[in-house]
């Protein structure tokens, strides 16, 4: 049965996608319907699968439809309330003269997706200068916002990090970006050249701006493959942006060349239509059918496979950064981070941080 439902939710994810919606309507037997209902709120597909029984693709009993409702009404009052605060926080981002742009949540369910409600999101992403960076944690914090985990050491977040994780007293969440993945993946994006590649869009009345189609397709890949939890909604993503979005495939293939994604295009690609059923447009395919280098392939598997909880992002960032100074201060950032660092991951001593490279080395070679 459990094969039966990840096919279900799988379907359910697809919805709407072309290709997707061969076969008769789905019905969930009423025994499964606590499990399937749970997985599509920990999937945010609820809006999702609102919209593939309005459609008459998804068979609902009186009970499981008022049920489904009432989960996806929840995410929608969540989804709303970040909304509101992004607002606020691009304000004062404006005020400060601070270039902001919106990625995933609001920006995909307000671009490329047929209604906004499709498009559950649980947190607000935004991407930020990097020269603007430790200002733009001033004013995160100014709006209400307080940061999850310091940085390992002073400086560390400029260098080498990706994202800084906020919370404001309502438990609403806020990553603020310097760039769209992890190292090595991060620093080969070339994260300030992405302001370059920007459109507008309007929320409440407001014009936001977010990564145009072509940058937003390569983002939806790089999170399908590379984001810490591997679910069925960034998949989606790619697919979603790939079949109604406007990507210049040929600015797309220069910029996987350049940036030295095609190890995770092509990953999202395969993963998409061995999981969602759904084959993206031929020049998308030629893409992640081009040549592919050892080192990619690499990086890649530090984040797709089990290395991933084993010290895996770690050494492939250290395999990744150009010299050996880079490489030795991220090594010491890591192995001999500040207290407050450790304090608020709940380690009580270094030995911990110590034991990364012996994880990396247990697993390699495992998948």
């Amino acid at each position: 049965m459990l094969d039966a439902r990840i096919s279900l939710l799988r379907r359910f994810a697809a919805h709407g996608l072309p290709r997707a919606d061969d076969g008769p309507p789905e019905e969930v037997r009423d025994e499964d319907w606590p499990i399937v209902i749970d997985q599509l709120g920990g999937e945010r597909l609820t809006g999702i699968a609102v919209a593939a029984a309005r459609d008459g693709r998804l068979l609902l009993t009186e009970l499981q439809a008022r049920t489904l409702l009432d989960r996806h009404r929840e995410s929608m009052l969540v989804a709303l309330a970040l909304e509101r605060r992004l607002l606020e926080v691009a304000d004062a981002f404006a005020h400060e003269g601070i270039d902001l742009v919106v990625l995933k949540g609001p920006a995909m369910a307000h671009t490329f997706y047929p209604d906004p409600s499709w498009r559950n999101f649980g947190d607000l992403d935004l991407l930020v200068p990097t020269n603007r960076w430790e200002r733009a944690l001033r004013v995160v914090q100014e709006a209400g916002f307080t940061r999850d985990t310091p940085e390992p050491r002073p400086g560390f977040d400029v260098r080498f990090g990706k994202a800084a994780t906020h919370t404001d007293a309502r438990g609403l969440v806020l990553d603020l970006h310097r760039t769209l993945a992890e190292a090595p993946f991060g620093m080969w994006l070339e994260p300030d050249r992405l302001f370059e590649r920007t459109r507008t869009f309007t929320l409440g009345g407001v014009e936001l701006r977010r990564l145009d189609d072509t940058a937003a397709f390569l983002h939806a890949c790089v999170h399908a493959s590379l984001g810490s939890r591997q679910l069925l909604l960034p998949l989606r993503d790619v697919g979603q942006i790939a079949t109604s979005g406007s990507v210049d495939w040929d600015v797309a293939a220069r910029l996987v060349d350049r940036w030295r994604l095609r190890a995770v295009v092509r990953h999202s690609t395969e993963t998409l239509a061995s999981k969602l059923g759904v084959e993206l447009p031929a020049p998308a395919q030629a893409i992640a059918r081009g040549p592919v280098s050892k080192g990619e392939l690499r990086a890649l598997e530090a984040f797709a496979t089990s290395r991933r909880d084993s010290g895996g992002e770690a050494m492939a960032a250290i395999w990744g950064l150009p010299g050996v100074r880079p490489k030795a201060a991220y090594v010491r950032a890591l192995v001999f981070p500040q207290r407050r660092f450790l304090d608020a991951r709940g380690q009580r001593s270094y030995a911990s941080r110590w034991l990364i490279p012996l994880r990396w080395m247990s697993t390699k070679g495992r998948s």
